[in-house]
């Protein structure tokens, strides 16, 4: 007789069932709400992600002075640390500013000040910037009631600007570390939308970092031209050429010194060896007397070359002559 199921394993069956319905339900809305990034073919990204990676590091070091400098003007706990770095338009940094941004305009050049002035932008989330201020006033680093979409006054503006200033000689030292780039603070535009430096098609690089002052979290943007990455990197693949070729220059000189010194005459002789006597014996010295040396008969023999002990051998004899076998080096070349 077949098994029959209780009512109890019924209603299990079909809880089952019925979970592993919701749970394919729910993989597949996870699939359709997965937000996949398109890959614009027209334009290729002008930068390698290995390239972007030095810009990173760069930023990394930035973000950890930038904490110290923070934390020691404002006698507050600040953390800064760097989240990401991207290429993209410059409209799409631009479209993503709101009216009431004030952004810092920064002259960027590299081979110290020798190569063509990049505009760079630097823009700081305005809770950030308003707990920066409270603090500089003497207030205790709260937004709390302050509206954070409101304009900021000639003062406000004056005391980031302050702050841009101290901070750009922090983050020069960062970059000539890596590359030899120098900024210039220029300005401060309250108004991003009139902003017409960079050509609203023209490639950024965006790098984003996560500012944090007491309770309060915003970010840091730095906006850098296309142009100025170019000139970067460009400078970088000089420099590497430039090593390579001094490798190859410092090569053919030593060869080339090498070879003008093998026909030099050197002196080479070997040495048996030395013993101490008393002047009365050397005086009394006739031929047949032998010397003791105080060394074994089979023992090696110094070889100098000029005034250098080089080599060790035995003697011996070859075609009717004293010779010196070598048998080995004394010293490392």
């Amino acid at each position: 007789m077949a098994d029959v199921l209780s009512q109890s394993q019924i209603d299990a069956l079909l809880n089952s069932l019925n979970t592993s319905s919701d749970e394919e339900e729910k993989l597949i809305d996870e699939e359709e709400n997965k937000k996949v990034k398109k890959y614009d073919f027209k334009t290729p990204k002008k930068f390698t992600r290995d390239r972007l990676k030095l810009i990173f590091s760069v930023y990394e070091n930035f973000a950890r002075v930038m904490s110290s400098y923070l934390t020691s003007m404002m006698r507050l706990s600040c953390q800064v640390e760097m989240v990401d770095i991207e290429e993209q338009k410059y409209f799409e940094f631009n479209n993503a500013l709101s009216e009431n941004d004030i952004v810092a305009m920064v002259d960027g050049s590299v081979n110290n000040g020798k190569g063509d002035t990049e505009t760079l932008m630097a823009q700081m989330s305005n809770e950030v910037i308003y707990a920066l201020i409270d603090r500089m006033l003497g207030g205790g680093g709260d937004v709390e009631g302050v509206d954070s979409d409101g304009s900021f006054t000639d003062v406000e503006i004056s005391l980031f600007e302050n702050v841009m200033v101290r901070l750009l000689p922090i983050m020069e030292e960062s970059w000539q570390s890596y590359f030899d780039v120098g900024f210039r603070f220029d300005k401060i535009e309250t108004n991003p939308r009139l902003i017409q430096s960079i050509q609203a098609d023209e490639v950024v690089v965006i790098v984003v970092l996560n500012v944090e002052i007491k309770d309060t979290t915003g970010t840091f943007n730095i906006c850098i031209p296309g142009s100025l990455m170019e000139d970067v990197f460009k400078l970088v693949d000089q420099t590497n050429l430039a090593g390579k070729r001094r490798e190859h220059t410092t090569e053919i000189a030593r060869e080339e010194i090498l070879e003008s010194l093998r026909d030099s005459q050197l002196e080479v002789r070997a040495f048996l060896g030395e013993a101490n006597m008393l002047l009365e014996d050397v005086y009394s010295l006739k031929p047949g007397d032998v010397i003791n040396l105080r060394k074994p008969k089979d023992s090696d023999v110094a070889i100098y070359v000029e005034d250098k002990p080089w080599y060790k051998g035995r003697l011996g004899e070859k075609k009717g002559s004293v010779a010196v076998k070598i048998t080995g080096t004394t010293i490392t070349r």
